[in-house]
């Protein structure tokens, strides 16, 4: 009886619970507190989103009217970017401008590099004949400069967003698939995919299970980094005028349409400027942070080890 006893203290002293479950805001409380640069880039590319759907309600002044009495105003509380030589609000002109960004590069993505993950995907684990035919237009694709396409079909359909849109799109399609491509041919091999085929688990089930889940991070990279590739693809061909219509609010047209007045009033390409590269290096940052935090052989790599 006392063996018994004693037993059942020893099992009782031993005994332990499972650490309860955290809620989902602790974590997001603690990943942040971890991560301050992917916390502040989130909070940038959020802000650039809103900015996209609302800026143009939101601005203070029509970022399209003219004023012949407020040229070249000071920032200031009724102008806090000051105006331009048309009596543009600045600030408002910004705040505006975040649209053309954003819906730009939403579009290559959906069109772009969202397919290009599929057929990326599709290619470096299936193979054989698919393998061969996605490259091979892959690299046909390739063998022109970008920049030489673009052109041609700007001077082939006239200027405009929806000429770049078209042909950055395809450029993201093929650049994505062959990113993807390499990292889906890698993991196929790996022992955690031969085991579970040899369970009996079906090709499907291997790819969106097992091989999917284990290349998010680089989706993640790849979205944030052809993201800001398209920012700065939009904001340079408003610059060059091969983009939105003159008078449009946009922060590439913004810088060219200011460049001579920008020696006597700096602040008329500063804060078009500061918009392009913070939004831009949001983007990257974000997408590290994030490939940080999914991908298990990086984690700890920012922040602190978790």
């Amino acid at each position: 009886m006392a063996t018994i006893v004693g037993r059942q203290q020893v099992a009782q002293a031993e005994a332990y619970e499972l650490p309860s479950t955290r809620p989902w805001y602790r974590k997001a409380i603690t990943l942040a507190r971890d991560n301050p640069l992917g916390t502040l880039s989130l909070l940038v590319v959020v802000l650039f989103v809103v900015l996209g759907l609302f800026g143009g309600a939101i601005a203070p002044h029509d970022p399209t009217a003219l004023d012949a009495n407020a040229q070249f105003l000071g920032p200031s509380l009724a102008h806090p970017f000051g105006t331009d030589q048309l009596g543009h609000d600045m600030f408002s002109r910004v705040l505006a401008g975040a649209r053309i960004d954003l819906k730009f590069g939403v579009i290559v993505l959906f069109l772009g590099f969202f397919p290009g993950i599929i057929l990326g995907v599709l290619s470096g684990y299936s193979g054989r004949w698919i393998d061969y035919l996605i490259q091979r237009s892959s690299e046909a694709w390739g063998a022109f400069p970008q920049l030489f396409l673009l052109l041609t079909f700007i001077a082939a359909l006239g200027p405009g967003l929806r000429t770049a849109e078209a042909v950055i799109a395809v450029g993201a399609l093929f650049s994505g698939s062959r990113l993807l491509r390499a990292v889906a041919l890698i993991e196929r091999h790996k022992e955690y995919v031969m085991a579970a085929r040899s369970t009996g688990a079906s090709e499907f089930r291997l790819l969106w299970r097992h091989v999917v889940p284990n290349v998010m991070p680089y989706i993640l990279v790849g979205f944030s980094a052809i993201f800001a590739a398209a920012i700065a693809i939009e904001a340079t061909l408003s610059y060059l005028g091969l983009g939105v219509a003159p008078g449009t609010p946009s922060w590439g047209h913004d810088l060219s349409a200011n460049l001579n007045a920008g020696q006597q009033y700096p602040f008329l390409v500063i804060f078009p400027g500061i918009a392009i590269s913070v939004v831009i290096l949001a983007f990257n940052l974000l997408g590290d942070s994030l490939r940080d935090i999914l991908d298990p052989r990086l984690r700890g790599s920012t922040g602190r080890s978790r």
